[in-house]
């Protein structure tokens, strides 16, 4: 078994008939705290596989969750299979902790806490404010890139390149033929994989005005709730990282104002994502804010 190969994987279903894969690493110590791990956009969990790893090695139980649609996610999303920001809160990211708490013999209310990269942390500030993270015991958030797509916060050639990600994803995908196919006449224009019409429009938005009200199907007001959100939380970037300049993560941070927020730096230029496969860093800025 490589090092970096999970204790088990438990296969969840979902109520639209998907399923997801949640890998998992049992630490030694039962009382350990459960790290859960959410991707970014267009990320399979299993890119994060290196700092799951080094994150059990620290002494905790981790789990790698999916983003619906994404990874080894078995939902494809189509003009008749939509999901947006609140299913992702409401129902993927809560059935996918009891599964990981479940396959470790946890109880519900055992200490949880997220490390989030880019639109998980979106999704991770939305589900802080259910009652949800209340039950299961969310104790802090640890985003990595993790911010708003609003185009100000970036700098004039990111912006424009959102800008496009906005009109094809958001507009063609998300109004026009009801889903963003992912690839046309076999290649990837954005990078992002196929994605949900609903989501798109709802990131479209989100990128225009820095605005997740209204969200599709939302059982409660979002952005009151996460008014009183009042955990730590720790936005943290690399140096070099263009998709999630600082003005990206204080936006993300507004919504929360009642949290505990840091923002501070990884410091070394691993971009993005290569955090994730290099994680000594990231996994040592973890350690300092999380203990």
């Amino acid at each position: 078994m490589s090092v970096t190969e999970p204790t088990t994987t438990a296969h969840v279903p979902l109520p639209d008939g998907s399923s997801t894969p949640v890998q998992i690493w049992a630490s030694d110590n039962n009382d350990a705290t459960l790290v859960m791990i959410w991707p970014g956009f267009g990320m399979g969990g299993y890119y994060y596989r290196p700092i799951a790893a080094a994150l059990n090695k620290a002494g905790f139980h981790v789990a790698i969750g999916e983003l619906r649609g994404q990874g080894q996610s078995s939902a494809q999303a189509s003009r008749s299979s939509q999901w947006g920001y609140h299913d992702l809160a409401s129902v993927d990211f809560p059935t996918q902790i009891i599964a990981a708490k479940t396959a470790l013999e946890l109880p519900q209310d055992h200490p949880m806490r997220f490390l989030s990269h880019s639109m998980g942390g979106q999704i991770s500030c939305l589900f802080a404010a259910r009652p949800e993270a209340r039950t299961y015991n969310l104790q802090s958030i640890f985003g990595v890139g993790a911010g708003s797509p609003w185009r100000p916060a970036f700098s004039p050639k990111m912006g424009k390149r959102l800008g496009l990600g906005a009109v094809l994803l958001g507009g063609i995908g998300g109004h026009v033929v009801g889903y963003w196919p992912g690839k046309i006449l076999g290649k990837d224009m954005v990078g992002y994989g196929r994605q949900s019409g609903t989501h798109m429009r709802e990131w479209r938005k989100f990128h225009k005005h820095n605005s997740l009200t209204d969200l599709n199907g939302q059982d409660i007001d979002y952005v009151e709730a996460m008014k009183q959100v009042s955990i730590p939380v720790t936005f943290s970037r690399c140096p070099d990282d263009e998709d999630c300049p600082q003005a990206s993560s204080e936006a993300l941070a507004s919504f929360i104002p009642s949290a505990q927020t840091k923002i501070t730096e990884i410091p070394e230029s691993l971009g993005h994502n290569r955090w994730a496969r290099e994680p000594e860093s990231t996994v040592k800025l973890f350690l300092e804010q999380e203990l």
